[in-house]
């Protein structure tokens, strides 16, 4: 059976922490940041870029904790017009609900839906559109194996007429939705050895994608390319904020054009989240609020277990066995 190694930022940071010896160390900490916080029903199991699959089986999407439990072995894939798309190592398809499940051959890590197709990413790097409504293939492309990932697989994306299929290897696959075609291979950062599309979203007319090592935007006649040694990724409606290896804090606009940066050393941030300001979740236990025109910071302590995974989706930030709200 194929085995593929997904490798979080966290694990890379631990390494790199433990070997140095040097950590971040705010020189003014104000207070606790302990607002809001919320009781969560067990801690997460697994993540993805879109959500995670508790261990006792619930899932954290867009919409928050799920009322709904998954069959043992699920992971929580999606969440696309109130549809829940997981799977499991088998290769089985679940379509939100327990007897709705697609049988496949390979374990699939990323999917979306629309209508009766769904666009599906195999373990093997392999991309394909599924009819619901005719249980076959419709399309399906293959790509060089990768066996070292990092663990914030992103989803496909239905778009009008297209698909666009995020890829393990550094390349975004877009195919036709009526024609069923290949309509181009997009090179994102095929240089690197961990090179899987870690972030896919479109803001208006503008597709945003990134790996671990390059952003790139794509939309009204506009296509460019940065290299920063990302470990995260989100956005609003206008801007892009990314985190670096290096515990760089950048703000971008839609045109990839750098309007804001602030360092702060030997920070090893966890994950991003962001409302009305921009929230970093720091290894050493800090929480960094950063207002949006990177005038001015506040650092909090901020105790979590480093051992356990954590998830920020928009403004909730979700830990151990509990959540915040991040205003």
């Amino acid at each position: 059976m194929l085995k593929i190694t997904l490798i979080t930022f966290t694990l890379l940071t631990i390494f790199v922490g433990c070997s140095s010896k040097q950590y971040f160390e705010p020189k003014n900490i104000s207070g606790s940041y302990n607002e809001n916080k919320k009781e969560v029903p067990s801690e997460i199991k697994t993540f993805n870029a879109d959500g995670a699959t508790l261990k006792n089986y619930k899932f954290i999407t867009f919409d928050g904790v799920s009322k709904n439990i998954l069959p043992s072995g699920y992971k929580f894939l999606n969440k696309v017009d109130g549809k829940i798309l997981a799977s499991n190592k088998k290769g089985n398809l679940l379509i939100d609900t327990k007897n709705n499940i697609i049988f496949f051959k390979q374990n699939i890590i990323a999917a979306s839906i629309r209508d009766n197709l769904v666009a599906l990413v195999f373990e093997d790097n392999s991309f394909a559109i599924y009819d619901l409504e005719n249980k076959k293939f419709k399309f399906k492309e293959y790509s060089k194996i990768s066996f070292t990932n990092n663990i914030k697989i992103a989803n496909p994306i239905f778009l009008d007429d297209i698909v666009l299929f995020p890829s393990l290897n550094g390349k975004l696959v877009i195919a036709n939705s009526n024609t069923f075609k290949l309509v181009k291979t997009i090179s994102i950062d095929p240089d690197n050895q961990i090179n899987n599309v870690i972030y896919l979203k479109v803001i208006g007319n503008t597709m945003v994608a990134a790996t671990s090592n390059k952003i790139l935007i794509l939309g009204n006649d506009m296509f460019s390319v940065k290299s920063y040694s990302i470990n995260n990724v989100v956005s609003d409606d206008k801007y892009i904020y990314i985190s670096t290896i290096e515990g760089n804090l950048v703000k971008l606009n839609l045109s990839l054009d750098e309007l804001a940066s602030k360092k702060f050393k030997f920070a090893k941030f966890y994950t991003l989240g962001v409302g009305k300001s921009l929230y970093a979740l720091e290894s050493q236990g800090y929480l960094i609020k950063i207002d949006k025109n990177f005038k001015s910071s506040i650092v909090y302590n901020f105790s979590f277990d480093e051992s356990s995974k954590v998830i920020a989706i928009e403004n909730m930030l979700y830990f151990n066995n509990s959540s915040i709200k991040l205003k």
